[in-house]
């Protein structure tokens, strides 16, 4: 990838982070990419690509193209939105409990539900597979 490009893309993730209030760490986790990954397209030394791009556009709500469209005059005047989602009754209920719980506990209960997708993305995979043996 051309340096103008990396360039192009370490300010938007610059600007984003920025106008986010995000830290690069918050958008490693956002991401499931390493610290050091996003730390590296904020240097301009790799750009963000494949999966990455494709989860990087899927949480901020931004297209693919805006991380790599060149600065101009218009980059002040582009206002970064926060992605809108509206949440269904369970989902804001998990977020109200979620709120009240203790700090200490909420990596714990996000490792929780992270283990239990894993879990029934395994079983998933296994059924798949025992129905592919059975044609």
């Amino acid at each position: 990838m051309k340096d103008a490009t990396k360039q192009t893309s370490a300010f938007r993730i610059k600007q984003l982070l920025s106008e986010r209030n995000w830290k690069q760490t918050d958008l490693a986790k956002r991401l499931d990419v390493s610290p050091q990954a996003v730390q590296q397209w904020v240097k301009g030394t790799s750009s963000p690509r494949g999966k990455s791009l494709s989860k990087l556009s899927s949480v901020t709500g931004l297209p693919e193209h805006w991380f790599f469209m060149a600065e101009d005059d218009h980059t002040d005047t582009l206002q970064v939105q926060q992605p809108t989602r509206v949440l269904d009754s369970r989902q804001e209920k998990l977020l109200s409990l979620f709120d009240q719980m203790p700090e200490s506990e909420k990596d714990h209960m996000v490792a929780l539900f992270e283990s239990k997708v894993q879990e029934y993305e395994r079983l998933l995979n296994e059924l798949i597979a025992l129905k592919n043996k059975k044609i």
